[in-house]
């Protein structure tokens, strides 16, 4: 059984988003641990490998959430849009 876990980076990611927009983003997030758990993952949530072990799904079309996936373990980086995503990954990558 897979693990999931948040980082505190993604703990801070969410303070600046409205209680709807944090309540849409933990469904989404929630249904994917589901398809995880499952073993089958729809093409809906949008799934990307970035680099390595650095994956992203989507919440609605602006909207991203970072993870990194490692065998069993996934840990939520960080949410955001296009240009937030770019500039939390290049002080991650570095």
């Amino acid at each position: 059984m897979r693990q999931f876990a948040f980082a505190r980076s993604f703990s801070r990611s969410l303070k600046g988003l409205s209680p709807k927009e944090k309540i849409a983003i933990q469904g989404h997030i929630d249904a994917f641990m589901l398809a995880m758990d499952a073993g089958q993952i729809p093409p809906g949530f949008g799934l990307k490998k970035l680099a390595g072990n650095l994956w992203e799904i989507r919440s609605d079309l602006a909207t991203r959430i970072l993870f990194h996936w490692k065998q069993e373990s996934l840990t939520f980086l960080f949410v955001g849009n296009h240009n937030e995503v770019q500039r939390f990954l290049r002080y991650y990558l570095s």
